[in-house]
């Protein structure tokens, strides 16, 4: 017959001034304490075996043997929620991110630039900008040169002509 049996106490197996205070079902972890108050917890699904310690005794005030604010070598660092959602942060910024420069791509291409109505100064006519036009197609249009239709429009950029702005041609 085996040296083990179901039958051994807690007092068999456990080392020295550590009982067994209780048992979550969820987890399948036993909980112990030990002498010095600190609490152990077993490996998921183990009765006994190797126990790693959750949290350390509370300080013993006047003991000049143990400094409360020395922390213990076996204490393991401690991590938020925080740590452990910095990934999905980051997904949720990038996500964000990304639809910041589809709106503002949307938003930028359906504004229309609206010219403000010019008046014409002297025999010079105004005329209305369509789609398609030019600074040299609408010179070629009324037979006056480049320089003139610029002369007569200072400011003009031929480069960004605002469909239904309006320019002043100048007169023959």
């Amino acid at each position: 017959m085996s040296r083990w049996s179901q039958y051994d106490t807690d007092e068999e197996r456990l080392p020295d001034g550590m009982q067994r205070i209780g048992y979550d079902a969820d987890t399948q972890t036993y909980t112990f304490r030990d002498t010095d108050g600190s609490t152990w917890e077993s490996a998921p699904g183990n009765q006994y075996g190797q126990l790693h310690r959750v949290s350390s005794a509370a300080p013993h005030y006047g003991d000049d043997a143990h400094d409360a604010t020395e922390p213990d070598a076996s204490d393991e660092p401690v991590t938020s929620w925080r740590h452990d959602m910095m990934p999905l942060l980051n997904w949720f910024l990038l996500v964000g991110l990304f639809l910041l420069f589809i709106f503002w791509f949307i938003g930028g291409t359906t504004t229309k630039r609206v010219a403000s109505p010019t008046t014409c100064p002297g025999s010079s006519s105004p005329y209305k900008i369509k789609l398609g036009d030019s600074c040299w197609a609408i010179s070629e249009e009324h037979s006056i040169t480049l320089e003139a239709l610029r002369q007569q429009n200072q400011g003009l950029d031929c480069d960004k002509l605002a469909v239904g702005g309006t320019i002043c041609i100048p007169g023959a």
